[in-house]
């Protein structure tokens, strides 16, 4: 299988679809948990654009589902304390 074909067939997968719900909701949950380390994410953007804003440290970043995810958790391992 050629390699866009094969990535269009992951994407529209069931298995992608559930993990993209699973990252929302990750993502506001980690938003939460975010704020105690002064980030701020819009998740209603995510579910409007399919991007999210964050800020951070004085700037804004805009990251797709995947990459916001992870820096949401690279934010709250930096600062352990942040989590609740």
């Amino acid at each position: 299988m050629a390699y866009e074909t094969q990535r269009q067939a992951s994407l529209e997968s069931p298995e992608f679809a559930q993990l993209e719900n699973w990252l929302t909701k990750r993502i506001r949950e980690l938003s939460i948990n975010a704020l105690n380390s002064r980030a701020f994410t819009c998740t209603a953007c995510g579910e409007v654009t399919g991007e999210y804003l964050v800020d951070y440290d004085g700037k804004t970043y805009r990251f797709d589902t995947a990459t916001t995810y992870a820096f949401l958790e690279f934010i709250l391992a930096k600062h352990p304390t942040a989590m609740g």
